[in-house]
């Protein structure tokens, strides 16, 4: 049956703000309550409205904030000018509107922010101080590693102070190459380092970090002095405590060695060497730490491991009395590498004659700000720009967005700015500021609106919900008011403390009563403890045989996604959601024991796939000959059945007939091949016939969840072949 939808509660602060002509809009709408469809709305009652004039659509700017967003949206503003077109009563003057919407739309300023900045940019680039053949770098990660070695190399030879010529960071140079020899002997990485659970951050993070903010300079102060006293304070608090420890557990060794280690460090003066062994100590502390087992229930070992890394009573962690002031010495003095960083990536760009994506914003902010003649200009291009999902604004896109909509070409400050009536709609939920995407907080969310509501303006707030069944929304609405809490005036959040309250949601459609969270307990039994690894195991298990049961025989019904009707429920309906990936691979036995499709996702789930690292080892086979371990990995199963017993039968007597040795021979014959011609085509082209030629994607396909796992694997070939592409592999 289709979707039903009941009448929302809120329906009358949506035609109000469908209708709203003379002032500025701000909705504030949570998940699945139709914001960018009140947004398009307002989109199209406005260039093609039932009465009164028209904006023309090359008048209206649409942005967002990720070109998939930007395409659904163009997509969705078609849709909705054709549906409009289609209906009985589009007639005479509102259908010739509908018609040159439709004609503009391809050329209309929808789009995200940077392409928005773009299109400005290339009529003044040079008021902007720009070549006007400009290119931009979709990626600039090449282009911040080139920064990374241009900084390495110069510091190890010496030339910084040449590269920093003509500059005013080039006084900084003598004491950058001190800074950064220092801490690299100490044991900071040059680059950082990735494993399959965690990454050690090196030098490149910090210039990376750098680049990506550097519309945003840290205060140029000099360096935190080392606070010694402080230090030692730490240390001797932590060597009151290991001295009570005895034992020879793992964890014991390790706070008695820690301990003498840092008595001998006690008085040391350096933070820089000091850096350098608190490294060392904490790379070599336990992990996985649990008192039975790192510390064989030793109660005083166990509370000195507490006292360090949690504090005693409440206070400070003493790894973090010991290390902080050690920390902040060293991290003031790598601060001070900003300058120096930002103007040796403005020469690798230059370089190069790119921009990147950030420069697109700076550019254009700088531009409105200095030349108030441009500002006006561009504000006369536009009657009116919406903003979707602007929780997700930055500060340099809220000041391109504000200089835009002013009244005038003014201000000197984007918060100075008094806007124009009914030139601005911004939609947008605070909640989701909260997870910082793209460098957007709640706190410039609620500084825009502030500059919005200094003038007339409609506040809209929808609590509506069509997304989710009823008994979901009650669930969910007590869930996350016991988590964010409720604001006792109705605010959505707090200006003094930026802290987000939770708005209740109602419910938007239609539910058929059964219960909307299903808990899944699932326990030994035996009231005994058990390792966390156990329970994922039995959590597999459980979650196997409930989803089979779900399936096959609950008789639950699912609203289709795509055609509205009501119909049973699917394995492809479900998804297995996790705080963390750490060990979520647990639960993939008992989905393939079970038989079970299902498709993991992300990076770490990714590579960690057993599968996968086999098929990669055979990978690394082909490209060296000389690696012994990933050899065996290849001429065994699932690549070849071929036995270690058949491959020396095999270099004993290759003419053998025997049907061993022909396995091997075989075997041998089409990596002999493989190898020869992988120069000669994509590294993508040898991965699939490497998956295919050999046993392994019949063995994959044959095994459990095998088409998932095959798709998946054939989708590694392709990433592998974009790679190479993209870095100019062999």
């Amino acid at each position: 049956m289709p979707s039903r939808h009941r009448p929302a509660r809120d329906q009358a602060e949506r035609d109000a703000a469908g209708r709203e002509r003379d002032r500025n809009v701000l909705i504030d709408a949570g998940a699945g309550t139709g914001k960018t469809t009140i947004l398009i709305d307002r989109l199209v009652s406005m260039v093609a409205p039932e009465t009164g004039p028209a904006v023309p659509i090359t008048r209206v700017a649409a942005i967002t904030f990720t070109r998939k967003a930007a395409g659904e949206l163009r997509l969705r503003i078609r849709e909705e000018l054709l549906r409009a077109l289609a209906e009985p009563g589009a007639a005479g003057e509102r259908r010739g509107h509908l018609l040159d919407a439709l004609a503009g739309l391809d050329t209309a300023y929808i789009g995200t922010i940077h392409s928005f900045a773009d299109r400005l940019l290339r009529l003044r680039p040079v008021e902007a101080q720009l070549s006007p053949s400009y290119e931009i770098a979709e990626d600039d990660g090449d282009l911040v590693h080139e920064t990374f070695e241009v900084l390495l190399h110069a510091v190890e030879n010496q030339t910084l102070r040449d590269e920093l010529a003509g500059t005013p960071a080039v006084e900084r140079a003598d004491e950058v190459i001190r800074t950064v020899l220092l801490t690299l002997e100490a044991g900071l990485l040059p680059e950082s380092q990735e494993s399959l659970h965690h990454t050690r951050f090196g030098l490149d993070a910090l210039v990376e970090g750098f680049i990506r903010l550097r519309d945003m300079p840290p205060p140029d102060a000099p360096p935190v002095p080392f606070d010694a006293r402080a230090f030692r304070a730490g240390v001797d608090a932590f060597l009151h405590h290991a001295r009570a420890v005895t034992g020879a557990s793992p964890g014991t060794r390790w706070i008695r060695a820690a301990a003498d280690l840092l008595a001998s460090s006690r008085d040391l003066e350096d933070p820089v060497v000091l850096f350098g062994l608190l490294r060392s100590l904490l790379e070599r502390q336990p992990r996985k730490v649990t008192k039975r087992d790192t510390f064989a229930g030793d109660d005083v070992a166990w509370k000195a491991w507490q006292a360090f890394g949690k504090g005693e009573k409440g206070g400070e962690p003493l790894c973090d009395a010991i290390c902080v002031p050690v920390h902040r010495c060293i991290a003031t003095r790598l601060v001070r590498l900003f300058p120096v960083v930002v103007v040796l990536y403005e020469k690798v760009k230059s370089r190069h004659r790119a921009l990147d994506q950030l420069d697109l914003l700076v550019k254009l902010r700088d531009l409105l700000v200095a030349n108030r003649a441009v500002r006006a200009e561009f504000q006369g291009m536009f009657d009116h720009v919406f903003v979707d999902e602007f929780q997700d604004t930055d500060p340099l896109q809220a000041e391109i967005v504000l200089f835009l909509c002013e009244r005038g070409a003014e201000a000197a400050r984007w918060d100075d700015v008094q806007l124009r009536e009914h030139a601005l709609t911004l939609v947008g939920d605070p909640k989701q500021s909260i997870y910082r995407f793209r460098r957007a907080d709640v706190a410039m969310y609620d500084a825009v609106r502030l500059v919005v509501e200094r003038g007339p303006h409609l506040t809209v707030r929808l609590s509506a919900n069509f997304r989710s069944v009823p008994p979901l929304i009650g669930w969910l609405n007590d869930r996350f008011a016991r988590v964010l809490e409720t604001s006792p005036d109705g605010r959505p959040f707090d200006r003094a403390t930026g802290r987000v309250f939770h708005a209740a949601l109602d419910a938007g459609r239609e539910g058929s009563g059964a219960p909307a969270v299903h808990i899944l307990p699932f326990d030994f039994g035996d009231a005994r403890k058990h390792r966390v690894d156990d329970y994922r195991v039995l959590e597999g298990r459980a979650l196997a045989r409930y989803l089979w049961w779900l399936v096959d025989a609950s008789g639950m019904t699912i609203e289709d996604p795509i055609d509205g009707r009501h119909r049973r429920v699917r394995f492809g309906d479900v998804a297995v959601l996790a705080v963390s990936t750490w060990r979520v691979s647990l639960l993939f036995p008992a989905l393939d024991d079970a038989g079970i499709p299902y498709a993991s996702r992300g990076g770490t789930l990714f590579l960690s796939d057993p599968l996968h690292r086999q098929f990669l080892l055979g990978l690394r086979s082909l490209a060296d000959r000389d690696d012994g371990v990933a050899e065996a990995a290849l001429l065994r199963p699932p690549f070849f059945a071929v036995d270690p017993a058949d491959l020396l039968l095999e270099r004993e007597d290759a003419d053998s007939p025997d049907e061993r040795v022909r396995r091997a021979r075989e075997a041998r014959v089409i990596v002999r091949e493989l190898r020869r011609r992988r120069f000669d085509r994509a590294p993508g082209a040898t991965a699939r016939d490497l998956l295919e030629h050999t046993a392994f994607a019949r063995a994959v396909a044959r095994g459990p969840n095998g088409a998932q796992r095959l798709a998946r694997l054939r989708e590694l070939c392709l990433l592998l072949e974009q790679r190479a592409a993209e870095d100019g592999l062999d």
